[in-house]
């Protein structure tokens, strides 16, 4: 009975610390491969990722499903597993993210890198691998030629950047080469390939104007399963996190800055969050509809009002270094940062900042956040010019 107990009431905390997910227009999933979380963060073979931690929020207890990785990625885009074959050419006619964003309006693609040409619906080709990819196991994309048009080569990520013609949804996945799947060369150069992916390819995104103060953009960063082997929760149950302790990251302008969620989540609290930033109400494919969405990355919209930054103004032309003041007439606050262009540059512990930060010429974003006793974030921008 006491277990009951436990659990009843575990269920009514977690249902009422649920905060809203920010609507957004695009959400960008970056698939890596096979890495417990011990390996990725902190390693030095891999700066560019470990920036990212810190410019959002990092799960430190997110757990894959299962072993194998057909299962965790059919987990993240539908919610169940039609089959643990990774050599299958079959489609599955199940409730699943590209269904949802179909009905929604939303356009999407599957950026995969070195597919051989668009539409490629064979199982692998060189280091390319189409279990990596998720969305063409589903009827609604591969049984379709005019949909399978949107899988497509990791160049076009590239050119829809630069000339701003990126989908709503992008699903991003390296070859075996470059998301830690397949080491020829040995377990250091294999980081920093994958490293070198995620600057070149995911540095440009998070530069475009959906990722800057105002935008309402949001990127994933997934690793599918870890590669530890002492874990003690595997169990016979899918959503049991058999699949050991991976990084799973967000960063965007509506998500916590420089934050680390306690929270235990699964592949299916991914597909809920995206959905639901996405405007899906109802319909939540398989475990997703069963579980809360990851809104605790996300800067309560509740408090987005309160600081003040009196200098440097919104559009004003300063010199530097810039004289940055704030404060906020909220109660109980414990932290305040300054972010110069997502960059953390400056912390006090009290309600007010007024420091001077050396900043190059051009254009910058400045960000004031505050945290208050629950964990609540207050945040306010501006944009102005160093001449």
């Amino acid at each position: 009975m006491k277990r009951f107990a436990v659990i009843a009431i575990t269920l009514v905390c977690s249902l009422g610390v649920v905060a809203q997910v920010p609507k957004s227009k695009h959400v960008y999933v970056v698939a890596l491969e096979n890495r417990s979380y011990e390996h990725i963060v902190g390693n030095s073979n891999m700066p560019y990722l470990n920036s990212l931690f810190k410019k959002g929020t990092l799960a430190t207890q997110f757990y894959a499903n299962r072993h194998n990785s057909i299962t965790n990625y059919f987990l993240l885009s539908s919610g169940v597993v039609p089959t643990a074959n990774e050599a299958t050419t079959s489609t599955y006619d199940v409730n699943n993210l590209v269904r949802r964003l179909m009905t929604l309006g939303l356009t999407y693609k599957v950026y995969a890198q070195s597919l051989p040409y668009t539409g490629y619906a064979g199982v692998r080709s060189g280091p390319y691998l189409k279990r990596h990819t998720a969305l063409p196991y589903y009827t609604d994309m591969g049984n379709s030629t005019n949909e399978m048009k949107k899988l497509v080569s990791t160049d076009h990520l590239s050119s829809d950047t630069q000339n701003q013609a990126l989908p709503n949804f992008g699903f991003i996945t390296p070859d075996g080469y470059h998301d830690l799947h397949d080491c020829p060369n040995g377990e250091t150069a294999c980081e920093k390939l994958a490293d070198g992916f995620m600057k070149s390819y995911i540095g440009p995104l998070l530069a475009t104007s959906a990722f800057q103060p105002g935008g309402d953009g949001v990127l994933i960063v997934w690793f599918d399963e870890g590669n530890l082997t002492s874990d003690s929760r595997c169990s016979a149950t899918v959503s049991s996190g058999c699949g050991g302790r991976v990084v799973v990251a967000m960063v965007g302008p509506k998500v916590k800055v420089d934050y680390k969620s306690t929270v235990t989540y699964h592949h299916e609290h991914i597909l809920k969050t995206i959905l639901m930033a996405m405007g899906e109400t109802s319909s939540f494919p398989g475990l997703s509809s069963k579980v809360n969405p990851m809104s605790g990355f996300f800067v309560s919209t509740a408090s987005t009002a309160g600081i003040v930054i009196s200098s440097p103004t919104n559009g004003s032309t300063v010199g530097s270094p810039v004289h940055v003041v704030a404060k906020s007439g909220q109660a109980k606050i414990t932290a305040t940062k300054v972010y110069v262009d997502g960059v953390s540059r400056y912390a006090a512990s009290g309600t007010s900042v007024d420091t001077y930060i050396s900043m190059t010429s051009g254009s910058h974003h400045v960000t004031v956040k505050n945290w208050d006793s629950s964990g609540a974030i207050t945040s306010s921008a501006v944009t102005f010019t160093v001449k």
